[in-house]
């Protein structure tokens, strides 16, 4: 793998949440990249109806899609969701074959990053909530 870094970011923490009104409902997702303690990118979306897991998975499959344009080194992917980190570090099988494509997909954006880790953090971590703001944000902005 190279070295060269697409815009100089060496470790590039990414928050991400999802939310759905109902479950499933009017679902979003939202992440933050924070370079050096400085929020360097944000980004909302609706995907329509959705569980709150399928929400959050897209949010992170995205986030990475995204990440990948601004670096290729280390990576540590912070949720709220205990289910969705503890499936992605493989410590909880999916049933869910609709997770588990989801799933795949994130896996194959993994060797696109020096390191990627998933890491589980609180609600009240200060950029989740941020996270949370944005999704309900946007789907305030949809009508829901």
């Amino acid at each position: 793998m190279t070295n060269k870094m697409h815009s100089g970011i060496r470790e590039l923490k990414i928050f991400v949440d999802g939310a759905s009104r109902g479950n499933p409902g009017p679902a979003a997702y939202a992440f933050i990249f924070i370079d050096k303690e400085k929020k360097v990118f944000e980004k909302s979306e609706f995907i329509g109806k959705a569980t709150n897991n399928v929400a959050e998975y897209t949010g992170i499959f995205a986030s990475l899609q995204e990440a990948q344009k601004i670096t290729i080194g280390n990576v540590k992917l912070y949720s709220d969701s205990q289910l969705a980190v503890r499936q992605l570090n493989k410590e909880y099988k999916i049933k869910a074959n609709h997770l588990s494509i989801l799933v795949n997909k994130i896996f194959s954006l993994e060797k696109k990053f020096e390191k990627l880790e998933f890491i589980h953090t609180p609600r009240t971590n200060p950029y989740i909530n941020i996270c949370d703001k944005l999704c309900n944000e946007r789907l305030d902005a949809e009508g829901y």
